[in-house]
C-alpha cells in the first residue's frame, strides 16, 4: 500500500476529491482493489469497472466504460492487455490524466517505488539524442535495424501525470519515438519478451523492408502471424523505438516491466497514433531486446546495454 500511495502521490499527483476511475479485468482484480483502497485513503472520489479481458486485436473497452472515462480526472487502466493505443484512451485524454498498467504484477512494485523527479531529469536528458536523423540498433544475436525520426516529438515516459492529457505506463521509465512509417529497414532479433507471446524461450526474428515486416520466424512466430492476420491492415508497420531508463526494473519476461529496464530497448509494430505517428491499427505489439548497441547519427550512446 505504501508503494501504491507513493506512485499515486508522486507520479499521479492525486489530489483530495479528484475523480479516479479504475478499469480492470478478472486477472488484475487483486491489484485493482489495492489501488482502489489507496485512492480512498488519499481522499479521492474513486469508482471502478470490471471488464472482460480484451484480446490482442480487440482492445476497445465497452462503450459505457469509454463514456465514463471522459468524465474522470485520473484513469487507472489495470488490465491484462493494454488499452493505451485504443480510441477510448485517445478521447479520454481531452479531460483526464491516464496511467496504463497492462499485465502489472506485484513483482513489478519495486520499479514503481522510485524517485520520479530524478527519473524525469534522466529521461529528459537522454531524450535530446532523439533529434538525430537516423537511429541504428545492433546486437550480438543479429539485430541490425535502421530507422529515421523525421523530427517527430520524443515520447518521455517518466510516469508523472502533471497535466490533462498526460498518458504514462506504470512502472515508468522509457524514452522513445514513432519513426517515420516507411523508414525502418533491416533485421530485428527479439530475445526477452513480446506482446501476445510472453517470455521468449528462444529468439524471435523479423526482417523489415521500407517500414513493414516482411518475414517472421523463430520462437512464437506462428502465434504472432495469427495475431497479425486477425488485426489486418497496418499491423506490420514498425511504429515505435524506445529505450528503457528505470534503474529498479529487472527483466522478468513481461513487456510492461522489461521495456523499462535501463539499457534495454524495444521495437513495436502496429498503431502509433497515441505517440505521435500516423499509423492506425488494431494492435500495438512490443518486443524487448537486451544488450543493444544503439547509435544516433553514428554516435554510439548505448553500448551492449550500457548508457555511455
Amino acid at each position: 500500500m505504501k508503494v501504491i500511495e507513493n506512485v499515486l502521490r508522486k507520479a499521479g499527483l492525486l489530489k483530495k476529491g479528484e475523480n479516479v476511475f479504475i478499469i480492470y479485468d478478472e486477472e488484475k482484480e487483486e491489484i485493482a482493489n489495492l489501488f482502489f483502497k489507496s485512492c480512498e485513503r488519499l481522499g479521492a472520489e474513486v469508482y471502478s469497472s470490471k471488464i472482460l479481458r480484451r484480446g490482442e486485436s480487440k482492445r476497445e473497452p465497452p462503450k459505457a466504460v469509454a463514456e465514463a472515462m471522459k468524465f474522470s480526472d485520473l484513469i487507472l487502466a489495470i488490465t491484462s492487455v493494454s488499452l493505451t493505443h485504443s480510441k477510448a484512451i485517445r478521447e479520454a485524454r481531452n479531460n483526464a490524466r491516464i496511467a496504463s498498467m497492462p499485465g502489472i504484477t506485484k513483482e513489478m512494485f519495486p520499479a514503481l517505488n522510485i524517485d520520479y523527479k530524478k527519473m524525469r531529469k534522466e529521461c529528459e536528458s537522454f531524450a535530446k539524442n532523439f533529434s538525430a536523423e537516423e537511429i541504428r540498433i545492433k546486437t550480438r544475436l543479429g539485430t541490425d535495424l535502421t530507422l529515421r525520426c523525421g523530427g517527430r516529438d520524443v515520447q518521455v515516459q517518466d510516469g508523472i501525470l502533471d497535466k490533462v492529457g498526460s498518458l504514462h505506463n506504470w512502472p515508468a521509465g522509457e524514452v522513445g519515438i514513432a519513426p517515420l512509417e516507411n523508414s525502418a529497414n533491416g533485421k530485428i532479433v527479439f530475445d526477452v519478451c513480446f506482446t501476445g507471446i510472453g517470455k521468449l524461450k528462444r529468439p524471435l526474428s523479423m526482417e523489415v523492408k521500407k517500414g513493414k515486416v516482411a518475414k517472421i520466424y523463430g520462437y512464437g512466430a506462428e502465434k504472432l502471424k495469427e495475431i497479425l492476420k486477425k488485426a489486418g491492415k497496418n499491423s506490420r508497420i514498425v511504429c515505435e523505438f524506445s529505450v528503457g531508463m528505470n534503474k529498479k526494473a529487472r527483466i522478468m519476461g513481461n513487456v510492461l516491466n522489461d521495456e523499462k529496464v535501463r539499457g534495454t530497448c524495444h521495437v513495436a509494430i502496429g498503431d502509433n497514433k497515441s505517440i505521435g505517428g500516423l499509423n492506425e491499427s488494431k494492435v500495438h505489439l512490443d518486443g524487448v531486446i537486451k544488450a543493444p548497441t544503439v547509435s544516433f547519427d553514428k554516435e554510439v550512446l548505448i553500448e551492449e546495454g550500457v548508457l555511455v
